[in-house]
């Protein structure tokens, strides 16, 4: 489908008028896109840098449960796909990562389950596991701040975001949504002797997906 026909096509849908009856309680739905993060400092003495890492495309699905005209609840899983960054001055190292994220969500709906389209709040939480995945080099640029490690963590996680369901059919939604999940900084990123990584890591996750109710 083109770029031509694919935008009209969206209109029709988000304009046409509501097809949804009655909603059932379990709904099950894929996810895909890309994500990002927000990078973090890492300083030593005088040397100032960054750690973050570089956006990828992610995919996962959710398992969902009605809970009332207004509310309802996800367990969901995410995979991603983000190499590793640290950046200092004109230098930067990369070393490929990924992630994976299995976490639970309480979902606050502002319209109500008969509405053709339905704005939601979400926040959960979770666990993160973190995943070094290159080749470690004996050398690696800017390593007086810190070394990208071939090596995984688990972390606790919360999310918090929205995004709106379109719904296509009494049984048939499209998604689009928005999660933000803060974890502390994980040991893939090494600080070197002498050095020291602040704050959080806040992974930014657009999505588009379907999902279907039973």
């Amino acid at each position: 489908m083109t770029k031509q026909t694919l935008i009209p096509l969206m209109f029709v849908v988000l304009l046409s008028p509501p097809a949804v009856e009655a909603q059932s309680n379990v709904e099950i739905g894929g996810l895909a896109l890309v994500t990002g993060y927000r990078s973090t400092g890492v300083r030593s003495g005088p040397s100032i840098g960054s750690v973050g890492f570089v956006p990828g495309p992610s995919v996962g699905g959710l398992l969902g449960q009605t809970m009332g005209e207004r509310f309802g609840g996800e367990i969901r899983y995410l995979y991603a796909q983000n190499d590793l960054k640290l950046i200092s001055g004109g230098t930067e190292a990369k070393f490929a990562g990924r992630s994976h994220i299995v976490n639970y969500d309480l979902l606050v709906y502002l319209a109500p389950q008969r509405a053709h389209i339905r704005p939601f709040a979400a926040a959960g939480g979770g666990l993160k596991r973190y995943q070094g995945t290159g080749t470690e080099q004996a050398f690696q640029p800017l390593s007086n701040l810190a070394l990208l490690t071939k090596t995984s963590e688990t972390l606790p996680t919360v999310d918090f975001g929205g995004g709106v369901k379109v719904h296509l059919s009494r049984n048939a939604a499209l998604r689009f949504e928005f999660r933000d999940y803060i974890t502390k900084v994980p040991r893939i990123f090494e600080p070197s002797p002498g050095a020291k990584i602040s704050g959080l890591l806040h992974h930014w996750v657009p999505v588009i997906g379907i999902s279907w109710t039973f």
